[in-house]
């Protein structure tokens, strides 16, 4: 099977619509962008950080020029779990704190925060926030603020989304979780010590949102509402949002963090197509992408590098973010052909990795093990039934047991089913593939469907409180944090950001307690064998062990690459792909 039969559309775009899409990139979009009156945004002042110079001084001004692979879904974080949201809308607030931009971007630094300390055994944090910061109309940011942005993502009855991934950690509101103790004063508790709590409380999801606009009533999740309430109090001020084209920010006047922003605007420009990307960087009119996602395979990025050198417009540098990428196929477990483990097991074993990541990645991408080597070693998930080579006597004996299973649950000759995807990054092809090898091994088969952004995220929805609208999907999920709970918590828990049919076995809890709470590093990870025993079949001599029941399929985990023009400087990798988009520290060398 040839990686170019599934790729071939994408190098066939029209080239009279590049340059035009380009020429609309050059001249910028306010002639038809839903403009409004810019707002002052005062943001409230955290601990500021000298940002990570890459040579020369610092300079301030100049447009900035930023893609994005897909439309914003939410402008409210509460509830968001979707990475091209809160590229759009982390640059129009803060938090208490945030990861570094610096040489060591894992570091956790002051954000709305000033200072912070631990006590009671690690189980306390009091946060001291910065005194002269203040939302866009003049309203000064208080903990107030803090207590009720951060009291709504605690709120169980809200979804957790990624903007509460950190109330895993805290008790209840109710019970002290969260409280003022002085207008820029507060203190979080926590259940249990954890080193994690503050790595997923850095997330730029978990942003602080103005108490006294939201209680007036104003929705917040749609961008008119942002900017007619000059809602924001980061770095920039939205000024418009035209939607499947892009938004802009400009300059705020007023930020707390004395001498950020560097950059006067950007402009982000909604752009899917892989062709009219790569030419709009070649021709100069982009200067970098708005986080480290697009639709580019790993060898696009690495070409576009390399092409770019020494060239008039510019190098374009493909920073790597690693290999924390899970692709994955997701199973309804409530669609009625698809309610039988047994049936999700069988196409978990039909399923030729090798195939997928030569076709897909290029051979880039590092073995799918469920819990990404935090549990097993990759050497040792190599070893695993459904990913070991299906050319082997193992390979062989899986695909026989396979089509056993889905004899014995009453479907010998396959079935049709619908698969679904995003028309974003390569959920389309890897769904080509995937299909594809269904069909010739267990007689799956079925129509792809493909979705704008938002809509295939409303698609999935639909599965959390009915049966749901869809079968089989392609989807990703970027870990949030390096740390096994955000993996167990985005895909194998309800309410997971990937996670859409709440599957939630007894076993998926108890794992997930245990293992959150153990300080040992050796009894963490054998607590986590222990849960992947459950989830994947991990021994080779016993195909009929593990997969008791699952709903997601891990098919490889890629790299993540983040594009910047040479002329952007302060910029360093963020460890995962779902932080360090508020753009302040950055700065044009122009």
């Amino acid at each position: 099977m040839s990686r170019h039969r599934f790729l071939n559309l994408r190098t066939l775009l029209p080239i009279v619509s590049a340059i035009l899409l380009i020429v609309a990139v050059a001249c910028g979009s306010s002639d038809t962008d839903t403009e409004q009156a810019a707002s002052s945004t005062a943001v409230p002042a955290a601990a500021t950080e000298i940002p990570a110079v890459t040579g020369g001084d610092s300079k301030y001004g100049g447009n900035v020029r930023m893609s994005a692979y897909a439309d914003t879904k939410d402008w409210d974080p509460l509830g968001s779990a979707s990475l091209s949201s809160i590229q759009a809308y982390s640059q129009l607030y803060n938090q208490l704190v945030q990861f570094s931009t610096g040489a060591n971007t894992t570091e956790i630094v002051g954000d709305l925060a000033t200072s912070w300390e631990s006590s009671n055994g690690g189980q306390t944090f009091t946060f001291h926030l910065a005194e002269n910061a203040t939302w866009g109309d003049g309203v000064s940011v208080t903990a107030d603020d803090v207590v009720y942005a951060l009291g709504r993502y605690m709120d169980t009855e809200n979804s957790m989304g990624r903007s509460g991934l950190f109330r895993n950690y805290t008790v209840p509101e109710s019970e002290g979780g969260i409280k003022k103790i002085d207008d820029h004063t507060v203190e979080m508790n926590l259940s249990f010590p954890s080193g994690a709590f503050m790595n997923f409380l850095a997330l730029d999801y978990a942003k602080v949102l103005p108490k006294h606009i939201l209680e007036s009533g104003v929705d917040l999740n749609q961008a008119e509402g942002i900017m007619a309430s000059k809602a924001g109090s980061g770095p920039f001020v939205l000024e418009g949002y035209q939607r499947g084209n892009g938004y802009s920010v400009s300059k705020n006047p007023d930020y707390f963090k004395e001498g950020r922003p560097y950059f006067d605007s950007i402009e982000h420009f909604i752009i899917t197509d892989t062709g009219t990307l790569v030419a709009q960087f070649k021709a100069g009119t982009l200067d970098m992408m708005n986080g480290g996602f697009s639709n580019l395979s790993p060898t696009e990025y690495k070409q576009l590098d390399a092409d770019t050198v020494g060239t008039s417009n510019g190098h374009i540098i493909a920073n790597s973010l690693g290999g924390s990428r899970n692709w994955g196929l997701m199973m309804n477990r409530k669609a009625e052909k698809l309610s039988d483990p047994r049936v999700r097991k069988a196409i978990y074993l039909a399923l030729d990795r090798a195939q997928l990541n030569e076709i897909l990645e290029d051979n880039t991408a590092d073995t799918p093990c469920a819990l990404w080597s935090m549990g097993y070693s990759f050497e040792e998930c190599a070893t695993f039934p459904g990913m070991r080579d299906k050319n082997s006597e193992g390979g062989k004996a899986d695909l026989a047991y396979a089509k056993q299973l889905m004899a014995d649950a009453g479907y010998p000759d396959g079935f049709t089913v619908k698969y679904d995807a995003r028309q974003v990054g390569n959920y389309p092809d890897v769904c080509s593939v995937v299909k594809q090898q269904l069909s010739d091994t267990l007689g799956i088969d079925g129509d792809i469907m493909t979705h704008e952004s938002a809509a295939g995220y409303a698609l999935y929805g639909t599965s959390r409180a009915g049966t749901g609208d869809w079968e089989l999907a392609c989807q990703g999920e970027g870990m949030t944090v390096l740390d096994p709970d955000a993996l167990l918590g985005g895909v194998y828990l309800k309410g997971g950001t990937r996670n859409y049919t709440d599957w939630e076995p007894e076993i998926a809890r108890t794992a997930f307690e245990a293992q959150k709470v153990e300080q040992d590093p050796a009894k963490r990870q054998q607590l986590l064998k222990d849960y992947e025993d459950f989830l994947v079949p991990t021994n080779p001599d016993d195909i009929s062990q593990g997969f008791e029941d699952n709903h997601w399929v891990t098919l490889y985990w890629g790299q993540f690459f983040w594009l910047t023009h040479e002329d952007v400087k302060g910029f360093n990798a963020p460890a995962t792909v779902q932080y360090s988009f508020k753009h302040e520290d950055l700065w044009l060398d122009r």
